[in-house]
């Protein structure tokens, strides 16, 4: 015997691999990098016609050393994204188009390498992975047992779970 249940179940999932090569030009007089942090990573996911894309931003700081090494100063950048992610779906029988996603980031973005060049060029390469799952409700198609059995009452449970003389054993 079969039934069909209404749940709100996965029915696709998707990766983002993100990879930025960002070019500055400051205006300082940069002799050496020092490092580079990431922070306040902010994202969302939207949908559209089984099309999801990744929206959000983070900040990029860059600290360097500047005047042959005698001064040092932080540059500050926002960086804005806007992705499409790659998704897979199951083909279920979904009772609408209502879709909700929820994201993973697996590899927060980093500063995986920096580059000064002679002229003043910097390179920033930046990388960052995310998962996104897609819930839906679905109709489940499920397989019943027709040999079940009623369920125990509390005292039969009770009877067959407890041990009435373990106070007893317990004495002696």
């Amino acid at each position: 015997m079969y039934r069909e249940i209404a749940a709100k179940t996965l029915t696709g999932k998707g990766k983002l691999a993100y990879y930025l090569e960002k070019e500055l030009y400051l205006k300082d007089n940069v002799s050496k990098l020092l490092g580079c942090w990431i922070i306040n990573l902010q994202h969302h996911c939207e949908h559209q016609n089984q099309e999801v894309r990744l929206h959000g931003s983070y900040s990029i700081q860059l600290w360097y050393a500047v005047d042959h090494d005698q001064k040092s100063s932080v540059y500050e950048e926002q960086i804005l994204f806007d992705e499409k992610v790659m998704m897979s779906y199951r083909n279920l029988s979904t009772l609408n188009d209502d879709m909700y996603l929820k994201v993973l980031v697996s590899h927060y973005p980093t500063c995986i390498g920096m580059n000064l060049d002679e002229d003043g060029k910097i390179t920033l390469k930046i990388e960052s992975q995310f998962f996104v799952d897609a819930f839906q409700e679905a109709i489940l198609v499920v397989q019943c047992s027709d040999k079940a059995s009623d369920d125990l009452s509390l005292d039969e449970e009770i009877l067959m779970n407890v041990n009435p003389n373990y106070l007893v054993n317990k004495k002696e």
